[in-house]
């Protein structure tokens, strides 16, 4: 499939029409299953006024008319946001205004497909959803597979060629679980780069809206408009990619590497053996912190209180229209108390402390080691909810260690074609998402040369 970029230069060529991206996308997500909640009815008028303009050389901005999705807890101009629930019927409100993270997108002249599926209220690494239904991972769909979460119909949405670039949200993996799982690029940013102001909250120290799309550069361009970094009608931000010879790379000997899927292992094994023969330098090296990070993590989240928080008042009278997977978990939150809350907030502050010397003292540019543990699992596995809540911390294990040390992330496919999918996670410290990005670029290129 082809990236915005690509788009962008064919629309403007002519070899295109926003009519004919938007036509394909909409008959695409009408086959689609249980990939979006809504999708944008006023789709085609939009893309049909679009096209009178750019035959009329009026003028617009690079990316006017190609065709992206959102996950469904981004504020919509004259839309509800429900977050993948039905609690939300209740209390959502038609918006006035779009997300700050979103406004810039239609500024520059993306149009907006429809909202995708989520898990509920954004609360699992697994991508269920007990009243939307659940998409499939694009993978082995005879079996029928997790897509991962939370963000699971827009990382569908993109493997599936509906769109080439989605908005997901990422507290704990939530872009980089179905990423990995169906085989496309996403990103976890820096907590702080990009705005929260209109996108329903998870936990607020920890949310954090990210791009996923077929490819780095797409992220990169969603990335910098979302950010501000880039103006909607500026020529489209360019992406350099690092050079490979110079680039250091640790792979930490900690939890992460451990309990890995066979395909995970060996596809794993292969890019670094890839990466390795290109000139990147890789090493193993020790990295403790991580193992801290995803204790507290399963031991103490932050985020369980947060979001009984925000909750509290639904779930007392509304707790029989939750998905029961997420409403449990959620109702644990009011055994947390002020205290050992404001004690985790402590804990998580001093793992970053930690993280970002033990970083500095590795003299490497990013961290790798797989986006996830396993390759997608049946849905059947799920049917037991013991065995439900295990494999949702097996999918968030990896991922979760990057929002507790307060870093940013991009996962990649790796694997070949047909094959199971498998994630290879970038990482690195908070404000670091520029040299990430060109980081990626380059392991990138290298991987699917």
């Amino acid at each position: 499939m082809t990236g915005l970029r690509e788009l962008s230069t064919a629309l403007r060529a002519g070899q295109t029409t926003a009519s004919q991206l938007v036509e394909r996308a909409l008959e695409r997500a009408h086959q689609s299953t249980a990939v979006f909640t809504a999708i944008n009815p006023g789709l085609v008028q939009l893309a049909n006024t679009i096209d009178r303009r750019r035959t009329k050389l009026q003028a617009l901005t690079p990316l006017a008319g190609i065709p992206i999705a959102l996950k469904d807890l981004f504020n919509i101009r004259n839309e509800k946001t429900l977050a993948g629930s039905i609690v939300r019927k209740h209390y959502a409100q038609v918006e006035d205004a779009d997300a700050e993270v979103v406004a810039p997108l239609r500024d520059a002249g993306l149009l907006f497909c429809g909202r995708t599926n989520m898990s509920e209220f954004a609360y699992s690494g697994i991508g269920m959803n007990a009243h939307y239904g659940t998409p499939l991972s694009i993978w082995d769909r005879a079996c029928g597979r997790l897509p991962g979460g939370s963000s699971s119909g827009s990382a569908v949405a993109v493997a599936e060629g509906i769109v080439c670039a989605s908005l997901g949200s990422d507290t704990a993996g939530s872009c980089r679980i179905p990423a990995a799982f169906n085989g496309v690029v996403g990103v976890k940013p820096s907590y702080g780069r990009m705005s929260l102001q209109g996108i329903y909250p998870l936990s607020p120290t920890l949310d954090a809206p990210g791009p996923i799309a077929i490819d780095v550069d797409s992220c990169f361009i969603l990335d910098q408009l979302m950010c501000g970094r880039a103006r909607p009608a500026d020529v489209l931000p360019r992406l350099q990619s690092a050079g490979l010879k110079q680039l250091r790379l640790v792979i930490p000997e900690a939890r992460v590497m451990d309990d890995l899927d066979v395909e995970v292992r060996i596809t794993f094994e292969a890019a670094v053996e890839t990466l390795r023969a290109a000139g990147v330098s890789i090493r193993h090296q020790s990295l403790p912190v991580l193992d801290r990070c995803d204790d507290l993590f399963v031991e103490r989240p932050l985020v369980v209180r947060e979001a009984w928080d925000h909750h509290r008042n639904m779930l007392e009278q509304h707790f029989d229209e939750y998905d029961p997977f997420v409403g449990t978990r959620l109702r644990l939150g009011a055994g947390i108390s002020d205290e050992e809350q404001q004690s985790r907030y402590q804990a998580r502050a001093r793992l970053v402390t930690t993280f970002e010397r033990e970083f500095a003292g590795l003299q490497a540019d990013a961290l790798l080691y797989p986006t996830v543990a396993c390759v997608p699992p049946a849905i059947a596995e799920t049917a037991d909810e013991e065995n439900a809540r295990r494999i949702n911390l097996r999918c968030l294990r990896n991922t979760a260690t990057v929002n507790y040390f307060d870093g940013c992330a991009i996962s990649l496919p790796c694997h070949g074609a047909g094959e199971a999918p498998v994630g290879l996670m970038l990482s690195a410290a908070n404000g670091s998402d520029e040299t990430l990005y060109r980081i990626a670029a380059a392991v990138e290129a290298a991987l699917i040369s």
